[in-house]
């Protein structure tokens, strides 16, 4: 109570910097709206505007919390002895604010991801399209990447104790795997799957084959990562002896995955049918 008494006392001789604190924060509010509404006049995508949104917004929050806090260094310095104690309480009461603090911090100096990635964190996967102080905010993503027009979050402290996924390091095109069944009575020859299931592969990639295979060399010579290669590729899942799977690897655009999965599907199983008849 003390303490709370003094700071109330205080006050009177401080007005300068409690209107410029209010000046400061109007400010930043103002600068907030007007970037958003240059952005929103803008040719840019919106993957693109969401990002430059949510950078800037960071960084003139971040100018205007360092300049309140200069403002009212030396009045906070004055009652640093007598807050020591209730900051000490407020530490251990507030452990998981600490933690969404510290694990945004994790974000802007390593980097693990940025707004537009996609991530899987904790049985939440989606793509980030808003990072602040306390949480990151995700568009959830159902089969295929295919947004299921959810929002979730999680507290940024979890960056600190639970393994983050990122699914999109590659940029613009990705390797995508996924499974397909065998029809009745095709594991006899299973050469002909892999022919039908290739020349599938290929047909849904041809438009930007090339285009794929020059960006996973790029991003290889920059990150020092060997990628694999960007063609087409079939594998054989036999774990279950009671099922074979045909394993597909294709590299193509994240937002196509499943555009693509399907046209190879439908395409293996059509050729397979014609054969068979």
């Amino acid at each position: 109570m003390s303490t709370l008494t003094d700071l109330f006392n205080a006050i009177p001789g401080q007005w300068e910097k409690v209107i410029a604190t209010v000046a400061l924060i109007a400010i930043g509010m103002l600068f907030s709206h007007l970037w958003a509404r240059y952005l929103s006049r803008g040719e840019i995508s919106a993957e693109k505007r969401r990002l430059h949104l949510v950078w800037a917004r960071n960084v003139i929050w971040f100018m205007i919390f360092t300049i309140v806090v200069s403002v009212w260094a030396s009045t906070i310095a004055g009652f640093a002895l007598s807050l020591a104690a209730v900051a000490g309480a407020m530490l251990i009461v507030s452990k998981e604010l600490l933690m969404c603090v510290l694990g945004y911090l994790y974000i802007t100096l390593v980097r693990p991801f940025k707004v537009g990635d996609l991530i899987e964190i904790n049985q939440l996967n989606g793509r980030v399209i808003d990072i602040d102080m306390f949480a990151t905010t995700l568009a959830e993503l159902g089969y295929a990447g295919q947004l299921t027009g959810k929002v979730a979050e999680f507290p940024n402290g979890m960056l600190l104790t639970t393994p983050l996924k990122n699914t999109s390091p590659t940029g613009e095109y990705v390797l995508h795997l996924f499974r397909m069944p065998l029809p009745e009575g095709a594991a006899h020859d299973l050469d002909q799957v892999e022919v039908a299931a290739l020349a599938a592969a290929d047909e849904a990639t041809r438009t930007w084959q090339t285009e794929a295979e020059a960006h996973f060399r790029k991003i290889s010579d920059e990150s020092f990562i060997a990628f694999p290669s960007a063609r087409s590729k079939v594998l054989w899942d036999f774990s279950d002896p009671k099922q074979l799977m045909l394993v597909v690897r294709i590299a193509c655009p994240a937002q196509q995955r499943l555009k693509v999965e399907q046209f190879i599907f439908r395409e293996t199983w059509r050729a397979l049918s014609r054969d068979k008849a």
